[in-house]
């Protein structure tokens, strides 16, 4: 095998490269990786040179071999961490991530697969070689800022990378200001995370993944917990002109993140859209399954009115003759509302549902007000209404 591993392993990646077939660059990359398990180290380092020399860009002719390199790279971590280990291998190989992400314009979609393909390197290399990018902030930041990408691919792995090391956090340590984490050492990240977490969330259906989804819901809930231990972490330091030293915004001290995380959830459940409402529904479901029901008291007003609103819209498809019935999903509002007055007590359940069904009922009776004062004030306007809303009844009756 040592004397014919060039000649297997160049027309293995140029099938990596162009193959079209989703089936077959697996079933290559498994015989990269088999091929590399039995190879002598000497080998694997002749062979690891010539992907090196192929991540370096020279042209736009030279992307399909940066693209082959990328992919390289997560396999020999994956097939031989043991080499990566020695020297300085995953060290420049972290390095070369981190040029290729942090160098790539969110607005530039022709090599957005480059980035992926690095990414998951990188996912790699942090599974099997802790610790290789633990001290570097901008590699974390970088990240965070990806979980916003356009495409879902990188928005997931980004998450995903995201999500793995917020679940490492000691908070502990965290509480006593001695984590080495970025989102204690990069003020306003936590803010960053929560955010770009919330836009996975509000996305119309047919967008919606479940797995970004779900990773999604997980990284809210530890940022939701952290916010509560350290709400000063979603801050950035301001710069005092006279004293020119760092502080820390006075007015953030005051502020609640959590507040206007849970205000964030419930305003991206609000609109009409079963799968992002559901969503939001699972988080707050998360919520209460891993935090302090105390900490969650506060927030009740906020994550019952939608789910209220969505339980009264399935109420009014049943009297218009549109419900469909024995949909699993269409019990999961209840079910929630259950497991939120389970956590947080009932007596403080029934305070919040109250003040929320009274703010819906003033709303409607003022909805109502308005449209009687446009029929006088207006008339014009109020007839393009009726119009409208007859032809919104007929489209409904045809379906």
């Amino acid at each position: 095998l040592k004397e014919h591993a060039q000649l297997f392993f160049l027309p293995l990646v140029l099938s990596l490269v162009n193959d079209e077939s989703k089936k077959c660059k697996e079933a290559v990359a498994d015989c990269v990786s088999l091929i590399l398990k039995r190879l002598a180290t000497d080998t694997v380092q002749s062979l690891y040179d010539y992907v090196k020399r192929w991540s370096q860009p020279s042209g736009t002719e030279s992307i399909p071999m940066q693209l082959a390199s990328a992919q390289l790279f997560g396999i020999f971590v994956e097939a031989r961490p043991d080499y990566v280990k020695r020297g300085r291998n995953s060290t420049d190989l972290a390095d070369l991530i981190m040029q290729v992400i942090s160098q790539h314009s969110p607005t530039d979609d022709n090599d957005w697969e480059l980035v992926y393909h690095y990414l998951v390197c990188m996912e790699k290399l942090n599974k099997y070689v802790p610790g290789a990018f633990g001290s570097n902030m901008d590699v974390w930041s970088s990240l965070v800022s990806l979980m916003a990408y356009p495409h879902p691919w990188i928005m997931q792995v980004s998450a995903r990378l995201v999500s793995g090391h917020l679940s490492a956090i000691d908070y502990k340590e965290l509480a006593q200001n001695g984590s080495d984490s970025f989102i204690a050492k990069v003020p306003g990240s936590l803010y960053d995370i929560a955010r770009n977490s919330c836009r996975q969330l509000d996305v119309e259906d047919r967008l919606h993944v479940d797995a970004t989804c779900t990773i999604a819901i997980k990284n809210i809930t530890s940022a939701f917990k952290i916010m509560k231990l350290r709400p000063d972490l979603c801050y950035e330091p301001e710069v005092d002109n006279e004293n020119e030293n760092e502080e820390l915004n006075p007015k953030g001290k005051s502020k609640d993140p959590c507040l206007w995380l849970m205000a964030r959830l419930s305003n991206i459940a609000k609109p009409r859209g079963k799968l992002r409402r559901e969503s939001v529904f699972k988080c707050f479901a998360a919520l209460c399954t891993s935090c302090n029901p105390d900490d969650l008291v506060r927030y009740l007003q906020l994550m019952i009115d939608p789910i209220d609103r969505d339980i009264r819209d399935t109420a009014g498809k049943v009297r218009r003759g549109d419900f469909q019935e024995n949909d699993p999903r269409d019990a999961l509002p209840k079910e929630v509302l259950q497991i939120l007055e389970d956590t947080c007590g009932t007596d403080n359940y029934i305070k919040a549902y109250a003040k929320v069904n009274k703010n819906a009922r003033q709303k409607r009776e003022k909805r109502k007000q308005d449209i009687a004062s446009e029929a006088i004030h207006d008339p014009v306007a109020a007839a393009q209404r009726k119009v409208s809303r007859g032809k919104k009844e007929q489209e409904r009756k045809k379906r």
